[in-house]
C-alpha cells in the first residue's frame, strides 16, 4: 500500500510551507543541548508521576539523551554530501539498485520514530559511489526530525544534486509508531513512499526496471 496522503488524525501534516530548497527534514536552529535535554527528559519522569533518581531510574536522563543525540538525531552532525563523497568516475551508465537499507527517522508530531527499509536506486552520471556511502547517505537524511515522504524525496535528490546521477528512486517501507499506537489500530500497518529523480522521474521502463529489482 502506498500511502502518499497519511490520515490526518495520525499524520497531519498540516498547511505549511514545504522545506527550503537544498534542506533536509526540519532544519536546526541552534546545536543540540545535552544539559537541557537531559533536564527536560527528568522533568518529563515527574510529570509522568515516576521519580527521575530512582534505582532504575538514575540513569535515565543520560541514557535518553545519548540514544536521541547519537541515534535518533545523528544526522543531523552529517553532510549528506561529504558522506557520500565524490565516488570515482565511470563511464557506465547501468543502474544500480540497493536494497534493504535499514532507516529511521524521528516524527516531528510526536515525537516518535519511525523504521522501516529503504530500496534506492541511481543512474549514474559518470560517477560511481561504494554501497556503504549510500547506506550513510541514508542515515546522514533520516536520522533527524523528518517524514517519511520528505525522507524519500529528500535521499533521491541528494543522489542528482551530490552524486551527479542522471536519475534516483527511493522507496521506503516502514512503521510509523504514531499510527500503530493509535486507537483501533490492527498494529501492522505499513507505509510505503516512493520518490523518482531525473531519469527515473521521466522513463516508465526505467521506473519498471528498478521496482522489479525491488521485488515490488
Amino acid at each position: 500500500m502506498t500511502d502518499t496522503c497519511p490520515h490526518e488524525d495520525h499524520h497531519d501534516h498540516g498547511p505549511g510551507r514545504p522545506p527550503a530548497p537544498g534542506s533536509v527534514g526540519i532544519p536546526r536552529s541552534g546545536a543540540f543541548d545535552a544539559p537541557a535535554f537531559e533536564r527536560a527528559v527528568a522533568d518529563l519522569m515527574r510529570a509522568c508521576g515516576v521519580p527521575a533518581e530512582g534505582v532504575h531510574t538514575g540513569k535515565t536522563p543520560q541514557r535518553v539523551r545519548e540514544l536521541w543525540e547519537k541515534r535518533l538525531l545523528g544526522g543531523y552532525a552529517l553532510n549528506p554530501a561529504e558522506v557520500l563523497g565524490e565516488g570515482f568516475a565511470d563511464p557506465r551508465s547501468d543502474m544500480v539498485v540497493v536494497r534493504g537499507i535499514a532507516v529511521h527517522g524521528v516524527c516531528p508530531h510526536h515525537l516518535l520514530p519511525f523504521r522501516g527499509v529503504a530500496h534506492v536506486a541511481y543512474v549514474p552520471g559518470g560517477r560511481l559511489h561504494g554501497f556503504g556511502r549510500i547506506a550513510r547517505l541514508v542515515d546522514a537524511i533520516g536520522h533527524r526530525f523528518t517524514y517519511q515522504e520528505w525522507m524519500s524525496r529528500d535521499i533521491a535528490d541528494a543522489l542528482l544534486s551530490h552524486g551527479h546521477a542522471h536519475g534516483a528512486a527511493c522507496v521506503i517501507e516502514a512503521e510509523q509508531l504514531c499510527l500503530l499506537l493509535g486507537e483501533d489500530r490492527r498494529g501492522d500497518e505499513r507505509v510505503v513512499t516512493q520518490a523518482f529523480a531525473g531519469c527515473l522521474a521521466d522513463d516508465a521502463t526505467l521506473r519498471a526496471e528498478f521496482m522489479r529489482a525491488i521485488g515490488s
